[in-house]
């Protein structure tokens, strides 16, 4: 609930539709979703590893505890990607509706659903963008009991937030990064072959936090630290690096070549080894 609204609330939300200006990933169109309609598998896969399921273990008992996630509740999943949160919330008893472009993720997302058993009306699915969804049109407004965004590319922006607090009738749940991205570890090898930086920092933490704390709220906050250490084939890398710029920039075959070389420069018996240290940025908040 609001408590505390600032009267700078316009200094913060310019802020952060600033930096969003120098951003040059576009993250919307048909294109992009079909980036991840290839990484479907992976990005399934990787949500599954020990550490992954540790840190989702972590976070539901934070809703638990918080009465934010409880047997009945009603929760829109933002970004649902394979379900790897819708299932589980079912699990727990709640009615959840999955939003979710991507072709791939949404038919992993059905054989997870159809193999525990839910129907579509403990989870539903709708494929749309978060951008794209209208509240009013399919009677969403103010419908659920938590709104969660977990890592989700639609939560961009202030209004796209805007817009979770007004699909709540209680709670919001927010994850970005905070400090480096997966795209980072690739910044210094883009750099090295192009000259140019390869990202922004619009999707840090500190902007969504710091607009809804300006307008009165007081977010729960938590931040979790974990290490990747990435062992790519040559190749593996290659299409790896090109997944995560080719929404910011158009990779020329010339590029490619030039990336690849220097990838296989760098690679030790084939292997390209990088460590990186990433950090999540956790709020949840209630809106009344």
């Amino acid at each position: 609930m609001k408590l505390f609204p600032s009267n700078n609330q316009t200094i913060w939300k310019n802020m952060w539709l600033d930096e969003l200006k120098k951003n040059p990933e576009k993250q919307e169109g048909e294109e992009h979703f079909k980036k991840w309609d290839k990484r479907a598998q992976m990005f399934d896969k990787r949500s599954a590893t020990p550490e992954a399921v540790s840190r989702k273990q972590r976070i539901l008992s934070m809703l638990k505890e918080a009465g934010a996630l409880q047997a009945g509740n009603r929760v829109l999943d933002v970004g649902a990607g394979s379900g790897n949160w819708a299932i589980s919330m079912a699990e727990m008893g709640a009615s959840v509706v999955a939003l979710e472009p991507s072709d791939g993720m949404i038919e992993i997302l059905r054989q997870k659903r159809d193999a525990k058993g839910f129907g579509p009306d403990q989870i539903r699915i709708i494929q749309q963008t978060w951008q794209d969804l209208d509240l009013e049109k399919e009677g969403l407004t103010g419908e659920f009991d938590l709104v969660f965004a977990s890592m989700s590319p639609g939560v961009c922006n202030p209004s796209t937030l805007e817009k979770v607090m007004q699909a709540s009738r209680n709670f919001c749940y927010l994850s970005t990064f905070s400090g480096g991205s997966p795209r980072s570890c690739y910044n210094d090898l883009w750099r090295h072959v192009t000259g140019q930086e390869l990202e922004s920092t619009s999707w840090d933490f500190i902007y969504p936090f710091t607009y809804v704390y300006a307008l009165g709220y007081r977010p729960r906050t938590d931040f979790n630290v974990w290490t990747h250490d990435h062992k790519e084939t040559i190749d593996e890398a290659l299409e790896n690096i090109t997944f995560f710029i080719q929404g910011a920039t158009e990779v020329s075959s010339e590029i490619r070549q030039k990336l690849k070389a220097h990838i296989t420069s760098q690679a030790i018996d084939g292997i390209f080894h990088q460590e990186q240290t990433f950090c999540q940025g956790i709020m949840l908040w209630q809106v009344a």
